[in-house]
């Protein structure tokens, strides 16, 4: 079974607005100046590493920013032009909100679980709520019309789940899933931050009552299917979704000793999917072996890990961040020897990692059949000409900095449409978004 991914397309308004709490680069960063296309064109570079090992390899568009509308419904009248002048002056947070550039962190889209592990054999997609947080609250419904137009004729794609009190549904960041291979039933885990309705002093988003909607509407196997909640020591130092301090894919698992609140529950279920899965591989990285902080840091377990195609060989693919940390470095060094990891690749993506997110954040994985595979809405599916079209509107319509008060340019709202208005032409979308209608 194929697996494909999807990476979120970085949009000509890229900017460090500073509004994710508990994301340490994220704040760390916030009103600095940013290089919209620098930063849409590292990742187109890395969409073409995954392509060349022989992936297919998607995109999610770019979401139309500021929401208009929005600010309309909050009572701002005027033209736009009036509109973002009085919101500038008076609620400038709220104008950055309205124009944050999260949604190419394509991880937190939405959940995927693959036809051959829900009991109907349908593939089934949640988008995520991203309820925690106004700023990518904003995203679900564009994301839900995407992945409506990518995955429809598939399988059942859901509406998010509805928003519950403190957390929210924040997508595959905090899934994983185990299988000897794609396309053999695996085990799904929702790693969560506990009840909806439990307040903490830290923000810990993922719900656990909104893991256990998301897997009930798959319609999963119970005996198969866990929830864990992520340790306050991992957010604490920074790991606000769990795919900071582990990752998987198919048989192997890495995960740092701090990542789970209750070491004794992940024991039990390593020893329930080993018991079913005889070639499961658990690798725990300890505080001796690389610190938290390091782990966090570095967004090593952030990386991107993929199965090569007709090997049993993975690849993992590395921020170069990674090569700053001397214990890292020793630590892969060795990881070929204890994991079915045959290749490292390291991609220069440092302007979404100064904005909190590493490979792993901007890409969405699915896992389907070559049947659905051919299914796919191929408007989204990268080849050469696309790459190479892509690169050319980028470098066309993007600037090279991007500084805080350009978000008050009425200027940046024309750019931003003129190519999104190339984008949906170049692909045949016809009118999807706001401003088109």
């Amino acid at each position: 079974m194929p697996e494909v991914y999807f990476d979120g397309m970085v949009g000509p308004y890229h900017n460090y607005g500073g509004l994710s709490e508990g994301n340490l680069a994220s704040l760390s960063h916030g009103n600095q100046p940013s290089s919209p296309k620098t930063a849409a064109l590292q990742g187109i570079e890395k969409a073409k590493l995954v392509n060349g090992l022989g992936l297919t390899q998607g995109f999610f568009l770019p979401h139309e920013r500021p929401i208009f509308n929005a600010l309309h419904a909050l009572g701002f009248e005027g033209d736009e032009k009036q509109v973002l002048n009085k919101v500038s002056k008076k609620f400038p947070t709220l104008l950055n909100n309205l124009y944050s550039s999260s949604a190419m962190w394509a991880a937190n889209a939405g959940t995927f679980s693959p036809s051959v592990d829900c009991e109907d054999n349908i593939m089934h997609i949640t988008p995520a709520n991203l309820g925690s947080m106004l700023h990518r609250s904003i995203e679900s419904e564009f994301t839900h019309f995407q992945m409506e137009l990518i995955f429809g004729g598939i399988g059942v794609v859901h509406p998010p789940v509805p928003n519950l009190s403190y957390k929210g549904d924040e997508g595959a960041a905090n899934h994983l899933r185990m299988s000897t291979s794609h396309d053999i039933s695996g085990f799904e885990i929702f790693v969560h931050g506990g009840s909806a309705f439990e307040r903490k002093a830290m923000v810990q988003r993922q719900a656990l009552e909104a893991s256990y909607s998301v897997a009930a509407n798959h319609r999963l196997n119970s005996a198969k299917t866990f929830f864990i909640e992520q340790a306050p020591t991992a957010i604490q130092a920074g790991s606000f979704h769990n795919d900071i301090v582990s990752l998987a894919n198919e048989s192997l698992c890495i995960y740092h000793a701090d990542a789970f609140a209750f070491p004794e529950q992940f024991m039990d279920i390593k020893e329930q999917i080993s018991s079913q899965l005889p070639d499961a591989n658990f690798i725990e990285i300890s505080n001796k072996d690389i610190n938290l902080e390091d782990i966090v840091g570095s967004y090593l377990l952030n990386s991107q890990l993929v199965t090569i195609p007709n090997t049993d060989e993975m690849c993992l693919i590395l921020p170069q961040e990674v090569n700053n940390y001397s214990a890292i470095q020793q630590w892969l060094a060795n990881l070929p020897n204890i994991s079915q990891i045959a290749q490292l690749e390291y991609v220069d993506i440092k302007q979404s990692m100064m904005n909190g997110g590493g490979p792993a954040c901007l890409r969405f994985k699915a896992q389907l059949q070559r049947s659905e595979l051919g299914e796919l809405n191929s408007k989204f599916i990268f080849d050469d000409k696309k790459f190479e079209a892509l690169e050319n509107l980028i470098h066309k319509y993007y600037r090279e900095k991007l500084f805080p008060e350009d978000l008050q340019d009425y200027s940046l709202v024309i750019e931003t449409r003129e190519f999104l208005q190339a984008l949906t032409e170049l692909l045949d979308l016809g009118n999807i978004y706001a401003f088109q209608q």
